[in-house]
């Protein structure tokens, strides 16, 4: 019995011996036969020694774990903060290429929105900055649009600038911008009032000079606000937290909405130089995180290729539209306090402004640009409104579409002489009634009727 076992395994190894050489002879006709290994480049490789053979096998698949950790990088920093517009429809005007032909300056508009809801991205833009990024000689130009403005949106009656993203979000805001102010505008960044103060906090805050009386106003709305508001304890150069620095950009019953303007430019100006400060090492990180907190129709990288700017000097400059020279009224108007001012004479201060003189070999294109709906006489000949509301509360309750009936008691701006220091800046004060009574009644047109938007804006 033991011999006819052993005999048995003797055979089966035997007959997969023989199968084995039976494969390897398979394989070597097939290896023979095979066109790659015939071919130029097969002979070569195959000539190579397994070790180089190798060496190359392994050098392939880190560079295909490369790719799919690019990959993965690329799609986490490149989504969930990204809002595509529509290009088509942003009222782009052909009036800067016109006269300037290429320049090279990037612009995008900066809305910072009156919500209360740390979560949402619609209501009000109290706050309209086109920041225009010229790489080539490292300047950024700061141009603040007043939100009181009195301009043309599209759908609606002729209003406050500061409604067109409540009415349609950023589609509508930048064309809005776009049609009255004559530009090219296709990229915005939004941020509401309470992830712009956690985007202050990752910088660790700001310093910031605070007068007394601006002081106790940021006191007195923090704390409407915040039950657990922090107090602001002095004026002077202090340092302010993110929710004490958004406040603090909201000021305006103690002045006027063109110093709120000046606060919030300057508060922006102080943020880029407190970015400027941070090793460049940690810029990733923190464009990441802040992107998380703001909506955007940029890429991450986009954003980032702005970044070299900062290795140097930045030479920051800022307007505010209305200017000195845009014969500008502020007061009741349609039952709201608005701003009314020649909007093609502030669209040309604001391409000056932007681009400088036009080049000589372009002058032939200068003033050929026919104003848009936004910058028709109607806004350089406007006329008092009959019917006033009792009080004005700076913008509580006229977020609704103004009468259609054409008032005439009040003399037209063009007969107005322009204010060779700025603009009028006196403004009704806010007398804390939000009795709806007060707002302007519709006519019943086919106008597109106003969104319901909280009064909040009456603590700024």
């Amino acid at each position: 019995m033991n011999n006819q076992h052993r005999n048995s395994e003797e055979r089966e190894v035997q007959f997969d011996a023989q199968r084995r050489t039976a494969r390897s002879a398979k394989k070597a006709e097939k290896r023979k036969n095979s066109k790659f290994r015939n071919s130029k480049f097969g002979k070569r490789w195959f000539g190579l020694a397994r070790w180089k053979r190798v060496t190359v096998y392994v050098i392939l698949a880190l560079l295909l774990l490369l790719l799919v950790v690019f990959g993965a990088v690329y799609t986490f920093y490149n989504s969930g903060f990204r809002n595509s517009v529509d290009e088509n429809n942003l009222g782009i005007s052909s009036a800067i290429e016109d006269k300037y032909g290429n320049t090279g300056i990037f612009n995008v508009v900066l809305f910072g929105l009156d919500t209360r809801d740390a979560d949402s991205f619609s209501g009000r833009s109290d706050s309209i900055i086109i920041v225009s990024i010229d790489k080539k000689n490292n300047t950024v130009k700061l141009s603040s649009i007043l939100r009181d403005s009195y301009v043309s949106i599209e759908g609606h009656k002729d209003q406050k600038i500061t409604h067109a993203y409540a009415f349609g979000g950023a589609q509508l805001a930048i064309k809005t911008v776009n049609q009255n102010f004559n530009m090219n505008i296709t990229d915005y960044v939004t941020f509401n009032f309470a992830k712009l103060a956690e985007a202050i906090d990752l910088l660790g805050g700001v310093d910031m000079d605070v007068t007394e009386q601006e002081r106790l106003e940021l006191n007195d709305i923090g704390d409407d606000e915040n039950p657990s508001f922090g107090y602001l304890k002095q004026s002077g150069h202090v340092h302010l937290t993110g929710e004490q620095a958004v406040v603090y950009a909201r000021i305006r019953k103690r002045d006027s909405d063109i110093a709120r303007s000046n606060r919030q430019r300057r508060l922006l100006e102080t943020l880029i130089e407190k970015v400027r400060g941070i090793s460049p090492s940690k810029y990733a990180e923190l464009g990441r995180m802040a992107m998380d907190l703001c909506e955007t129709s940029l890429s991450f990288s986009e954003a980032m290729s702005f970044v070299p700017m900062l290795k140097s000097d930045i030479n920051i400059q800022t307007l505010i539209v209305p200017g000195e020279t845009d014969n500008a009224i502020g007061g009741i108007y349609d039952g709201a306090w608005v701003w009314r001012y020649d909007l093609q004479k502030a669209s040309e201060t604001l391409h000056l402004f932007i681009y400088g003189e036009v080049p000589d070999d372009l002058s032939s294109n200068k003033n050929t640009q026919k104003p848009n709906a936004g910058t028709t006489a109607r806004n350089q000949t406007p006329e008092s409104n009959t019917k006033r509301p009792s009080s004005d509360s700076g913008d509580r309750n006229d977020v609704t579409e103004p009468p259609t009936t054409s008032p005439s008691t009040t003399v037209p701006l063009t007969d107005v002489q322009p204010n060779t220091t700025e603009p009028q800046t006196t403004e009704p004060a806010p007398t804390g009634s939000t009795d709806a009574s007060t707002e302007p009644e519709s006519t019943g047109s086919d106008q597109t009727a106003a969104p319901e938007i909280d009064d909040a804006d009456a603590a700024a």
